[in-house]
């Protein structure tokens, strides 16, 4: 039972076949009140013709008998209770003086509180009901009204009616409501199980599309429906986050090969130096050159490693909620002069050809670190004694240098974590992961980078703010 309460279809019918219910048995007992209320106003406008009526022949001759039988066929009244009470102020005793032959000597009640009403407001009809199974099964509608007064005493009329709040038409309109609306409330729910059962049925199949799609199956998507806007609307955005996912499977996946390639060649070098080391005794020389080889080779690795956590902790959010106001064309100079002793190696000069003031919202520690890796990158792949070109104007900066430039293949991959083009792992050292950290702090940055390349003539590099 709790399973079926869970089931989604189930409560959607359950959920609509009780508003249904209430609606349409609602406006059921609305039709039926509102045939009672006609029903009980034509019966006192009925009343209220037959009260005034014999008021008006009571006051044309006080002394003579009202004729109510004349008076029941005159209106064709099936049977009429009427009756003349005579109220004595003295001793507040009412007292019947004529009754029609249907009263079968029965008398109408008249309440105190009906004859109150009458004293406050003379000249209208109060209307009451009561019982009397002498008389009939049903109700007895009455109606008051004062009808005049002689002496001491009050007169009053009382004129009554059978009364049957459900009349047979009423009965035979209510049947039919029963009927009519328990049919119109199948019919529908029946039309919405099954219009439920088959957009749940493109649910399910969506879903077991999606159960059926593996890591193995990257570039699997779930197919559109074309039934309903809704569910393909899902179906769109799960294929949107599934090609992310499918793309960031294959990114870590390359990343574990790339980064497991990288890794291992400074271990085995490392290993290497130890086994050599431990073959036979040897000079405190040859222990120091051996030491040296495995000292650089760990801070390889000490640096590849901690690229690897910048790349796989910094979050975006995170590192945005520290921004401040940075000035640039500041931050570039201290990148500058951080490399220029590298570049001085090589006889390379690093030419400001534009310096403009530029201030940007960000973090001055990773901007730095992006443009120390251009610096860094030009200065690598620059042949010594040539120039390399910096310029910063507004919402842009410009590098250029005079080096080797990049293979077209390549270019498009320039930016991916441990990519390196087959020239660049010959000739420079290098783990592929500073220009993926420059992308990344970029992209932080909300800032877009693009490099031009022509082999043999060198690289220019475009960073927009």
């Amino acid at each position: 039972m709790i399973r079926l309460f869970k089931n989604l279809k189930f409560r959607l019918i359950a959920t609509l076949g009780v508003v249904l219910f209430i609606l349409f048995y609602g406006f059921g007992h609305i039709v039926i009140k509102t045939l009672e209320n006609s029903y009980q106003q034509a019966l006192e406008a009925s009343l209220f013709t037959v009260l005034k009526d014999i008021k008006h022949d009571f006051h044309e001759d006080p002394d003579k008998e009202i004729a109510f039988e004349e008076t029941k066929k005159e209106f064709d009244v099936p049977l009429l209770y009427a009756q003349i009470v005579a109220y004595d102020s003295m001793s507040n005793i009412p007292t019947i003086i004529q009754r029609s032959d249907d009263s079968e000597e029965e008398t109408l009640n008249i309440e105190p509180s009906i004859i109150q009403q009458i004293f406050e407001h003379p000249d209208e009809i109060v209307f009451s009901t009561m019982s009397n199974t002498k008389l009939t099964q049903k109700k007895i509608y009455i109606g008051t009204m004062f009808l005049a007064q002689k002496e001491y005493q009050m007169l009053f009329l009382q004129c009554a009616m059978p009364y049957d709040k459900h009349t047979p038409q009423i009965k035979e309109m209510i049947s039919t409501l029963w009927i009519g609306l328990s049919l119109v409330l199948c019919i529908i729910l029946v039309i919405a199980y099954i219009l439920i059962s088959k957009s749940l049925f493109n649910v399910q199949r969506v879903t077991n599309t999606a159960k059926a799609i593996s890591t193995q199956d990257l570039h699997s998507t779930i197919p559109q429906t074309h039934i309903a806007y809704e569910i393909d609307d899902l179906i769109d955005t799960f294929n949107t986050l599934l090609n992310e996912l499918q793309h960031a499977y294959a990114q870590v996946k390359q990343f574990g090969q790339n980064a497991s390639h990288e890794l291992k060649t400074p271990l085995t070098i490392i290993k290497g130096e130890v086994e050599v080391g431990l073959r036979k005794e040897r000079t405190a020389e040859e222990y120091q050159h051996i030491l040296n080889n495995v000292g650089k080779e760990v801070n390889t690795l000490h640096n590849v490693i901690e690229k690897i956590l910048f790349l796989s902790s910094s979050t975006k959010a995170d590192l945005k909620k520290h921004f401040s106001e940075v000035y640039l064309d500041e931050v570039l100079l201290d990148a500058i002069q951080e490399k220029n002793a590298l570049a001085e190696q090589k006889n390379i000069a690093l030419r400001i050809e534009t310096l403009e003031p530029q201030n940007i919202q960000g973090n001055a520690t990773l901007l730095k670190i992006a443009l120390s890796n251009l610096i860094d990158n030009a200065i690598k792949y620059s042949p010594k004694n040539t120039t390399i070109h910096i310029a910063l104007k507004p919402h842009e900066l410009l590098i250029h240098d005079e080096g080797m430039g990049i293979k077209k293949e390549d270019l498009e991959h320039i930016f991916e974590q441990f990519y390196r083009g087959d020239a660049n792992q010959t000739t420079t050292e290098g783990s592929g992961l500073g220009l993926a950290i420059v992308k990344n702090i970029f992209d932080l940055h909300d800032c877009t980078i693009v490099v031009q390349s022509h082999v043999g003539k060198g690289t220019s590099v475009l960073v927009s703010f």
